[in-house]
């Protein structure tokens, strides 16, 4: 199976509060076993700041990219959280749960005895580009007010509609691993017990379970590991429930990693021991600034002096018009630099024929009247 999802980051008790390490982004690598919320009380602490926010929520049993930003920086979460994703996730063919991860109650075991690998890179297709997708039930989306995940949990019939989504990689990144397990129709996914775990079944034929258990017993299922590029907002979770459906098995996720969030990587994350270890040596944590941060998300102008602060005064400002290869006109902002390289305002560009009107939308460095 794949390490990158085996790797688990360690998940440390009690971390130094560093000093305030200034406005800027940290990128964590989530440990598995704490929710979204409870890295960030950890992050706040070591980035000695209460202004603090995050992209993209993880469930407790994701590890890999959280992205956090501090101080003003928090203003950028609004188009971090609309950046592409990558994951590696591990899917259980054989068995449903009502949650459609590891952490729910087993409501199906269909078995995949008979899945081979050919079949099931074959049904991978249907989901690639866009696509439409019903998320989970035990999802944070709200319905009328309040959260689908805990309408689902009083017993309520949840029904989200379908988002368009759009699936740019699914690939798988292993082979199957078919395994027996012990299971029971109504007790935990995490209480299966395993039987007998082997490699891929060369001999099998078919999409079809070769054990089954309608209200549980011992039945074989599938583990494989499968790579997914996608847009904001799809859920994995749904993608493994939608795959085991077609096939007939019934799936779920049992792991899953984020490895990738817009153009940061996990090779920019540290983990909560890392980032405890820098606070102790150190007293501070180092961030990405500010500037760099915007650089990275937006397209960049160059001003001159005058047109930097009139900008820095929250006036539009007129330039020559960019080349095409400059300023996308499909990108709605871009970020306005002085002649020093420091980003002077987040901006709205217009562009004409002729020239391009800048409006700033956020202005970093606001100017100062001479006294």
């Amino acid at each position: 199976m794949n390490a990158a999802v085996d790797f688990l980051p360690p998940n440390p008790g009690e971390l130094p509060r560093g000093a305030d390490c200034g406005a800027g982004l940290l990128v964590v690598d989530k440990p598995q076993g704490l929710t979204s919320n409870q890295v960030l009380s950890r992050v706040r602490r070591i980035a000695g700041q209460k202004k603090v926010g995050y992209a993209g929520t993880l469930d407790p049993m994701a590890t890999g990219l959280l992205i956090f930003a501090l101080g003003k920086a928090t203003k950028l979460l609004q188009y971090l959280g609309s950046s592409d994703k990558a994951y590696v996730a591990r899917v259980r063919f054989g068995v449903s749960t009502d949650t459609d991860d590891a952490a729910g109650t087993v409501v199906g075991a269909a078995g995949a005895g008979g899945l081979t690998g050919s079949v099931l890179a074959d049904s991978l297709g249907a989901y690639r580009g866009a696509i439409h997708q019903v998320p989970s039930s035990f999802s944070a989306i709200k319905v009328a007010g309040q959260r689908a995940y805990a309408l689902a949990r009083q017993g309520q019939d949840v029904k989200l509609k379908s988002r368009p989504v759009t699936i740019s990689r699914l690939e798988l990144e292993s082979g199957l691993a078919p395994h027996e397990i012990d299971v029971s129709i109504g007790r935990a996914a995490q209480e299966t017990t395993p039987r007998n775990p082997g490699g891929e079944n060369p001999g099998a034929t078919g999409g079809g379970a070769a054990l089954a258990a309608a209200d549980g017993g011992r039945v074989t299922v599938a583990d494989v590991d499968i790579a997914v590029e996608c847009s904001a907002g799809t859920y994995i979770r749904a993608l493994a429930r939608d795959l085991g459906r077609d096939l007939g098995t019934g799936a779920h996720l049992t792991a899953l990693r984020r490895t990738r969030v817009g153009n940061y990587g996990l090779e920019a994350a540290r983990n909560l021991a890392e980032l405890g270890e820098e606070v102790a040596t150190q007293g501070i944590i180092s961030i990405i600034p500010l500037d760099a941060a915007v650089k990275a998300l937006f397209p960049t102008l160059e001003l001159d002096e005058t047109q930097a602060r009139a900008l820095g005064y929250g006036q539009t400002v007129t330039l020559p018009s960019p080349s095409p290869a400059l300023y996308n006109n499909n990108q709605p902002l871009a970020a306005a630099l002085d002649e020093a390289g420091q980003v002077i305002a987040l901006v709205t560009p217009r562009v004409g024929d002729t020239a391009i009107r800048v409006k700033p939308t956020w202005v970093l460095r606001p100017a100062v009247a001479a006294s």
